[in-house]
């Protein structure tokens, strides 16, 4: 697969006409939101914080040499309050609209809602107390990497619409294979690949994206994971670290996996369509293992090398870009499959794996014409 096709997936063809959707409840302040998705499904409310981790070891990708690495980290979780205030679906400072609007083609018809995207809401809220565990000894936590040339909110409707389910979701920015990554003090780094590294479809590209991308993403999920481990006060000692899962999408699905193999209590892991990069490309997972790809059967080699529970689900009519949320931002995106129909088919296919796998449910999985399943 050609760089582009795994990379450039955030080169916008158009910017978002935003249209109004459906509430999780009456507000009384009449407060007008900018929703363009659902809201989540689950019995809760989601709150949402946001905060930088500082010094998560050495920075591989940077390139000023001798840096530490910094991590934007994103935290959707379950809770019971409503604030009455929404917050933004892209970052406050505007560096992720920004990227947007630098990257749509100039020679492309123009949505009048293009410059709306600042006004786009999601269904998280900030400043509020997450819920108290049923289970008594804390939410499971779930891990989530984006796909390169995009940011940590890349699938935030599926992320909520966990978090609505009853998990703490980290969504982690992978500063400088992101489009932008934006830190709390109002800084941005962009992208920064080699020259001779762009096309991961070259030897020297591929080379540099196994050996030097792959490990260090990795590295970033389970730093993340050891900083909650000492630092659980911040969720009111509601992590449950002995329930964790790993999903990312492009090559976010290498970073899931590859961080799932390396930490002993992560009991399952998600790779949407992403290619197999690092450790796992040569060492099967060996845990349970959901695959979700287009039909071109990217992951079909990765369900025959898994030594333990997989499932393959295959969804008809789509692409590539299909298991993230471009066509929400996006109008004139092409796709044989509508819009809410892969997001329903996502949304379910994901929650009934971490349920069963976490919370010891049955697998549910979409009745859909659009979905062929492979199970091991």
């Amino acid at each position: 697969m050609m760089f582009k096709q795994l990379c450039n997936i955030a080169l916008i063809t158009m910017l978002a006409g935003l249209t109004g959707c459906d509430s999780d409840d009456n507000d009384s302040k009449k407060t007008v939101y900018t929703h363009v998705y659902p809201s989540p499904s689950g019995p809760y409310r989601v709150g949402v914080t946001s905060f930088d981790i500082l010094d998560a070891g050495p920075d591989s990708m940077s390139p000023i040499p001798n840096q530490t690495r910094r991590l934007p980290v994103k935290v959707y979780y379950p809770t019971k309050q409503k604030n009455g205030t929404y917050q933004p679906y892209f970052d406050q400072w505007g560096h992720q609209v920004g990227y947007l609007e630098r990257v749509r083609p100039k020679n492309v018809p123009v949505h009048p809602n293009q410059f709306d995207l600042d006004k786009l809401t999601s269904w998280s809220q900030a400043h509020v107390a997450i819920a108290k565990a049923t289970s008594g000894r804390g939410w499971p936590i779930l891990f989530y990497s984006h796909g390169a040339h995009l940011f940590e909110v890349d699938n935030t409707e599926l992320l909520e619409d966990l978090a609505s389910r009853g998990y703490v979701v980290v969504s982690i920015n992978h500063p400088y294979i992101s489009g932008v990554a934006s830190f709390q003090d109002g800084s941005s780094v962009g992208t920064y690949l080699p020259s001779d590294a762009k096309d991961v479809g070259t030897d020297k590209g591929f080379a540099y994206f196994n050996q030097v991308v792959a490990p260090q993403i990795t590295h970033d999920v389970t730093a993340v994971y050891q900083w909650l481990s000492g630092h659980s006060e911040r969720f009111d000692d509601q992590l449950d670290e002995s329930r964790i899962g790993t999903l990312g999408y492009s090559l976010g699905g290498s970073a899931a996996m590859n961080s799932c193999a390396e930490m002993p209590d992560c009991v399952a892991s998600i790779n949407m369509d992403g290619l197999l990069l690092g450790n796992v490309r040569t060492q099967p997972l060996n845990k349970p293992l959901l695959l979700l790809q287009t039909p071109k059967q990217v992951l079909a080699q990765a369900f025959e090398d898994n030594g333990h529970e997989t499932y393959l689900l295959t969804v008809a009519n789509t692409n590539h870009r299909d298991f993230m949320d471009q066509n929400r931002w996006v109008v004139g995106y092409r796709s044989g499959i509508e819009g809410d129909r892969i997001h329903a088919i996502v949304k379910q296919s994901v929650g009934t794996f971490f349920d069963h796998y976490l919370n010891n449910t049955q697998i549910e999985w979409p009745e859909s014409d659009a979905v062929t399943i492979q199970v091991k």
